[in-house]
């Protein structure tokens, strides 16, 4: 296993990279969109796994950001984020509150508060609540999009929730670019 310093020292240089080199995440490829402003509390919340686990989709291509979208989500210990990959987009994840097990690749990272994920395209990951509290990250899409998927395969909050089998899960993330490891 790694260690945290490498980890860190892997998601800063694609964050880095993001940041210094030319790149579309950022440019206004749609002339009527100024701009978003959200607050905390707002966005459209969607329950997700067990129904306790909420996503907030705070950004997104409906709203005119097409290059990149915006999330949180936050969940209690003991549940997870199932490994996978996106096909089509690129994430960037940031752990907000809580500690738990990433995996990236073929390795698996004790992080906690403050921790960043850069996760290329392609990529295998996860996330797993190992503490005593419950998770919240922030996370991001480029191009944005992905964000569908959330909508499609949650509850939006004030709705009776409706849990969705592994199997349907899986069906509506192949229809997203995105493939669930086991």
């Amino acid at each position: 296993m790694n260690s945290r310093r490498q980890f860190i020292s892997k998601g800063s240089l694609g964050i880095l990279s993001a940041l210094i080199l030319p790149s579309p995440a950022f440019s206004n490829e749609n002339p009527e969109f100024e701009g978003i402003v959200v607050n905390g509390d707002e966005g459209e919340a969607v329950r997700m796994r067990d129904g306790t686990a909420i996503v907030k989709i705070k950004i997104s291509k409906t709203q005119g950001a097409k290059s990149i979208c915006f999330l949180s989500e936050s969940f209690k210990p003991g549940d997870s984020l199932p490994v996978h990959k996106h096909l089509n987009e690129d994430e960037l994840i940031f752990l907000l509150k809580g500690s738990g097990l990433f995996t990236l690749g073929n390795q698996q990272y004790p992080i906690s508060e403050g921790a960043v994920a850069m996760v290329p395209r392609g990529i295998w990951h996860g996330l797993q609540n190992t503490g005593d509290e419950d998770i919240e990250i922030r996370f991001a899409y480029t191009p944005s999009g992905f964000e569908g998927f959330f909508r499609e395969v949650g509850t939006p909050v004030g709705q009776p929730f409706v849990k969705k089998s592994m199997e349907q899960r899986k069906a509506i993330a192949k229809k997203w670019g995105m493939i669930y490891k086991s």
